[in-house]
């Protein structure tokens, strides 16, 4: 395969679901086709034509896996106004209105698929460069300018948690957006993320237009078969700068009231989700209270599973569950209004859900985090965090920092 248009690398536990030490990777050639859902109209690209409709994307999405096609993309956050009855979206916001949805499409055929340390890429490396290594060099030219001042995410804080004492909502994921330009090629910046922090679900999606590379560490959905599972995160400390002082940061992430407590709330909202689709009963907590460690933070992760409703299809269960709850908050509706009235920006692909489904009816989605966007030379990142009630705005503030930390050492602006 002389080059690829998406690049799916596994640190284990992830896309392929195994616990592989080296990890895997999946490269995929050129697209059979495109599904994208904008303004309402859904557009479906293959060898066949062009063709538009108004049905619902999920549903064209169902179809066109019957037809044999494995999709790679993402449904993105504003997506939500579809799935959430009720809920309508009344601010105007700044910045980029990315497809509420967009897949491409592909055949078996145009997969390659292996392990990581055994596969080369041929066109965004140099000859005999791992897929995880990126090469050398400067990859942005100013640094990443906010959206928001300090002062102005603080207050933005402020005002959710008088939202929280006034009763309407227990909790709420608020975000700020980043822009900066980029002087090097949008895959580069890809491994570049993926050899800072190597992750579970790491992505590159090449629209043509613009281009997603997303290094989440949280699964959202992941069907298979009749089991469904979500791995929502919630609680994060940064690394200790030796083993022991990170040995302390990690028992105190475990031991905190507050981040349990907001883990907790979010595990909750996960099983009423996943209640919607599964069969009465079947709804566990699999694991509670886990942390997982990566380059740059410790973080809280729990992990629910139930048992499909029988013949519930994807477009159910997407319409039942998303948008992923850990990056909005509960209750789910209240939540997705208060947001839309703080936040300035679109939030497009991040918060969203991003990954793969396969003719079968099996997908895995990650949650759209630690994700950015190249438009040309112009490049986007968003980050957030959770906010209830004991939250101290500056602290939270600090937060949304701590998470872009890998994204601005792939960037190049830190050691």
């Amino acid at each position: 395969m002389d080059g690829f248009s998406c690049l799916f690398l596994d640190s284990g536990c992830g896309w392929s679901g195994r616990d592989e030490k080296e990890g895997s990777l999946m490269r995929f050639g050129r697209p059979k086709g495109l599904l994208s859902s904008e303004s309402g109209t859904v557009t479906i690209k293959t060898d066949s034509g062009t063709t538009q409709t108004k049905r619902n994307p999920v549903s064209v999405l169902e179809g066109l896996l019957a037809e044999g096609y494995i999709a790679a993309g993402y449904i993105g956050y504003e997506y939500a106004s579809r799935c959430e009855s009720g809920y309508e979206p009344v601010r105007l916001k700044e910045g980029t209105r990315f497809p509420d949805l967009k897949f491409l499409l592909y055949r078996e055929q145009d997969i390659e698929s292996g392990n990581i340390s055994e596969n080369r890429s041929t066109t965004a490396t140099t000859p005999g460069q791992s897929a995880s290594e990126p090469n050398s060099g400067t990859a942005t030219q100013t640094a990443p300018l906010s959206n928001m001042s300090r002062d102005e995410y603080i207050r933005m804080v402020e005002k959710a948690k008088e939202y929280i004492r006034d009763g309407d909502i227990y909790q709420i994921n608020l975000s700020q957006r980043f822009i900066t330009d980029i002087g090097m090629t949008p895959v580069e910046c890809f491994l570049r993320m993926f050899h800072v922090q190597h992750v579970p679900f790491a992505c590159y999606l090449n629209f043509g237009d613009f281009q997603i590379s997303s290094g989440s560490m949280e699964l959202f959905l992941r069907k298979k078969g009749e089991i469904l599972t979500t791995g929502p995160i919630k609680g994060t400390i940064g690394r200790g700068i030796n083993p022991e002082v990170d040995a302390i940061k990690k028992a105190k992430l475990v031991s905190s009231e507050k981040e349990r407590a907001e883990n907790l709330m979010i595990v909750d909202l996960m099983r009423n989700d996943l209640a919607r689709v599964c069969r009465a009963g079947t709804v566990k907590v699999k694991r509670l209270f886990d942390v997982e460690t990566y380059a740059t933070l410790h973080q809280l992760v729990s992990e629910v599973q139930g048992r499909l409703v029988r013949d519930k299809g994807i477009s159910g269960i997407i319409g039942n569950v998303f948008p992923p709850g850990s990056v909005t908050g509960a209750p789910k509706k209240r939540v997705l209004e208060i947001i839309d009235m703080l936040e300035p920006h679109y939030r497009g692909p991040y918060c969203g859900a991003v990954g793969l489904f396969f003719p079968n009816g099996d997908f895995t989605l990650s949650v759209g985090i630690r994700l950015l966007v190249t438009e040309g030379k112009k490049l986007t990142f968003w980050v957030g965090g959770g906010i209830v009630w004991d939250s101290d705005a500056e602290r939270e503030y600090d937060e949304t920092i701590l998470k872009s930390l890998a994204i601005k050492k792939a960037l190049g602006f830190l050691e």
